[in-house]
């Protein structure tokens, strides 16, 4: 892409979003801030030695009482300071907000127009590993209905993919030393799910062990349609491949599972269909097989905010004809 076609994140979405939209200054105005915040965050990933090295390097003796989120995982120091990171950038540009919710236990709430949800760093069990991570970020109404969702990933280069009014785009953090500017994100392209005619990649998360037998057919179905093992154990990074490929990401577990509905199936579903793709939950505490749709959760408001936010459910998500072969099992 040569430097004249180069064009801004704010420049595009001012393109490509209707001025009827309601409050499209202040939607423009909070993804702007969200991914300008994402680039000292990539900064800190890319140091190379990250805080849980350290302690391993230098047998540092771990915190007696190590800070736990809400879904009883423990926070390395990435999560914690990424998600201030995030916060403080918010605040700091006096940008109004319904709530914001991520790791804190109890959501920020605020008297603005836009609630956000909040992944700071997806995967972040793979950054001691240097595998790939990245920031999932979900845009509400106040009647709770997802207008626009987004993620950075932090790989060989920084990119971000927003799907909002019917589209899906890709950008690139522009890092060239030409630049006069400060870093930002530069349109790149529009996205499209491959199609499905010479297979493509599964991506499939879970412990086979606690699997029903339909998700272990499931699995049985892909691999003789040609569906190639690709799993990471970064759903972000692992759900970018499939943009590329195609195919499916899944996890399953018979027990509770720990992908969040809010945080993590429900922006990355909305990109998915956005492209024509498809999303299914998949499983409760009752029955393992119980397939539900985006409609049948409700939609995140103020008003539920605070009990509904840390829901975790099993799924499929990806091109429409992979997740069928679920449904036809």
């Amino acid at each position: 892409m040569s430097k004249s076609a180069k064009k801004k994140l704010s420049k595009w979405l001012d393109e490509n979003i209707p001025h009827y939209f309601q409050n499209k200054g202040t939607l423009i105005d909070l993804i702007e801030v969200i991914a300008e915040a994402t680039i000292p965050i990539r900064g800190l990933l890319e140091r190379g030695i990250t805080s849980r090295e350290i302690e391993h390097r230098m047998n540092i003796v771990e915190p007696t009482y190590p800070s736990i989120n809400v879904y009883d995982e423990e926070q390395i120091h990435e999560d914690i300071l990424t998600h201030g990171i995030i916060l403080q950038a918010i605040k700091e540009r006096g940008k109004k907000y319904l709530y914001i919710a991520s790791e804190e236990s109890d959501p920020v709430l605020g008297e603005g127009v836009f609630g956000i949800t909040i992944d700071p760093v997806d995967g972040s069990s793979n950054v001691v590993v240097n595998r790939t991570v990245g920031t999932i970020v979900g845009i509400h109404n106040k009647q709770g209905d997802m207008v626009c969702a987004f993620y950075v990933l932090y790989g060989i280069f920084t990119n971000l993919i927003i799907a909002i009014n019917g589209k899906v785009a890709e950008f690139v953090l522009d890092t060239s030393p030409y630049s006069m500017t400060f870093y930002h994100y530069v349109f790149q392209e529009l996205k499209e799910l491959p199609d499905l005619s010479r297979g493509g990649i599964r991506c499939m998360g879970g412990d086979p062990l606690n699997w029903s037998a339909k998700c272990i057919k499931y699995q049985e179905d892909l691999i003789q349609n040609k569906f190639i093992n690709r799993y990471s154990g970064s759903f972000v990074g692992d759900f970018h491949a499939i943009l590329h490929y195609g195919g499916i990401y899944s996890y399953f577990s018979l027990t509770k599972p720990k992908i969040r509905f809010y945080y993590e199936w429900l922006p990355l579903a909305f990109i998915a269909i956005t492209l024509g793709g498809k999303f299914l939950a998949i499983g409760d505490s009752e029955d393992p097989d119980r397939i539900r749709t985006i409609d049948d959760f409700p939609p995140l408001k103020l008003q539920n905010i605070a009990d509904l936010h840390t829901k975790t459910c099993g799924g499929v998500v990806g091109n429409k004809k992979a997740v069928d072969l679920f449904l036809s099992l």
